[in-house]
């Protein structure tokens, strides 16, 4: 039997491709997936699936299942250092925008510190945080971790026109970190913090009662509950690395992309998503 081949122009481009992509810049990295479950109050679901490549500072985040209207799914995040500078890309519509977490952040604390003047007033008092357990955490994707269990307990009182009500937070987190990973990009997405309230001064408190975290959590649980006489309410999350490996990341994937134009994100998000918040 005779076997044809292809035409030597065919072949010659074919040989052509092969070298270039042999050729493109591509750094020592690492590729993990991961998913974050969360139910609300109101018991309702939401899933976040992300795929990420990671080389020193240098991330990128691929939203592969998300119902956050911005950071929907198709869309990614990228940054060259670490999270200090962020660009969320829309391949949909060739767009990108710039993150700022700086911005959210003090748009929150602005609230929080009674940005609304007499309207809205919120108050915190009373922050505890206890550290409930430390033990070996076995493996997760692979991955040796530790395991360890805090509880965050304060009050929250909420003034509308003078007028307040009280409600005490709990919050408990239990975090399995692997210790050994010290590439700066894994913070990006796999970031081990306690609770933020948006309120700068009482935020620094709970952050004392927390031990420095050496290394990233590749796996966590936090159960929220807020009471109120009567009533509580419960929030769930959980986020887990399902796959981790060490691999060749080219450079450019960490590129915004060439013609694509830069867009403003509404105020409201100019905040960084924690582990798919």
């Amino acid at each position: 039997m005779r076997i044809a081949h292809a035409p030597y122009s065919a072949r010659g481009a074919l040989l052509g491709l092969a070298m270039a992509l042999a050729a493109a810049p591509a750094s020592a990295g690492i590729r993990y997936q991961a998913v974050t479950r969360t139910t609300d109050a109101q018991s309702r679901a939401h899933e976040v699936q992300i795929e990420a490549w990671v080389s020193g500072d240098k991330a990128r985040i691929d939203f592969r299942t998300s119902d956050n209207p911005i950071a929907k799914s198709g869309t990614y995040i990228v940054t060259p250092d670490a999270g200090r500078t962020l660009y969320l890309v829309n391949p949909e519509d060739k767009t990108w925008s710039r993150w700022s977490v700086e911005g959210m952040l003090g748009m929150v604390g602005g609230l929080m510190n009674g940005g609304l003047g007499p309207l809205l007033k919120i108050e915190f008092s009373d922050p505890k945080v206890e550290k409930l357990l430390e033990e070996d955490g076995g493996q997760v994707a692979g991955i040796p971790t530790r395991h360890s269990r805090y509880r965050t307990s304060y009050t929250m009182k909420i003034k509308v026109f003078g007028m307040g009500r009280a409600s005490g937070v709990v919050s408990e987190e239990d975090l399995w970190v692997a210790n050994r990973l010290h590439e700066p990009g894994l913070g990006v997405w796999l970031r081990s913090e306690p609770p933020r309230t948006g309120n700068a001064d009482f935020d620094k408190l709970i952050a004392a009662g927390y031990e420095r975290t050496q290394g990233f959590p590749l796996k966590s649980s936090t159960v929220s509950t807020v009471t109120q006489k009567d009533k509580q309410t419960v929030t769930h999350r959980t986020m887990e690395v399902t796959d981790f490996k060490n691999v060749e990341v080219p450079d450019s994937r960490f590129e915004l992309p060439a013609g694509y134009q830069e867009r403003q994100l509404p105020a409201i998000a100019g905040g960084q998503p924690r582990n798919g918040d």
